[in-house]
């Protein structure tokens, strides 16, 4: 997380941890932190993403995308329907996304380490699946983050609220920003990428198009 998170560190904090049973927000370190409203998920409960890519055309990415579709329906709140589960997103200082939950109020914050939040938020076809990355295409990234591009996976299960949403994998990169990011089938993203920074308007850009199949280290 950075700094520019730190008012949700403000609240009271209870610390899940298998080997430490102690009530302190010092606990937090590589667990899960639960307060009475909000759920944060810390970087070591996710595995390590492996992409292989696999180069593509624009035109095989544009296919994929309007191939793109889902088993499952969204309601007016932006997730599956009948899930109990909806999406929150807002900007302030920094722009954060939010799962919320129906019967509760109590929210996830889904990851981005980016003050801009989050890129794209894409259930996989079998809805199974829920992707999420994000990225920063300034020359200047590194005197703000430590990567250009990030992108979290979680498992998703539906009918019991939040507890359903769980870390899968994430990965980080420094050598290129995401312009754009797709399905291509249960297992395969595909990705628009590239290497420059954002001076003018994309077609400033030299974009290639990679896909890659989501495998763990």
């Amino acid at each position: 997380m950075t700094n520019s998170n730190s008012k949700v560190y403000a609240q009271a904090a209870t610390v899940i941890s298998d080997t430490l049973k102690k009530n302190s927000i010092n606990d937090k370190i590589g667990r899960k932190i639960v307060t009475d409203s909000l759920i944060l998920y810390n970087d070591s409960l996710y595995g390590n993403l492996k992409l292989n890519f696999t180069e593509i055309s624009k035109n095989n990415f544009q296919s994929y995308k309007r191939k793109y579709k889902t088993s499952c329906v969204l309601d007016s709140g932006q997730f599956i329907s009948g899930s109990g589960l909806y999406v929150i997103q807002g900007c302030e200082e920094i722009c954060e996304t939010y799962l919320a939950e129906r019967s509760t109020n109590r929210k996830m914050l889904m990851p981005s380490n980016y003050d801009a939040g989050i890129l794209k938020m894409l259930l996989s076809p079998s809805c199974h699946q829920l992707v999420i990355c994000s990225s920063y295409d300034g020359s200047d990234y590194g005197a703000y983050y430590e990567y250009r591009a990030e992108i979290f996976l979680f498992n998703v299960s539906t009918g019991i609220g939040l507890k359903g949403i769980t870390p899968s994998l994430k990965y980080y990169t420094k050598d290129w920003s995401i312009n754009d990011l797709t399905w291509v089938d249960e297992n395969t993203i595909a990705l628009e990428l590239y290497n420059g920074t954002r001076t003018g308007n994309d077609e400033n850009l030299k974009f290639r198009y990679f896909k890659s199949n989501l495998n763990a280290k």
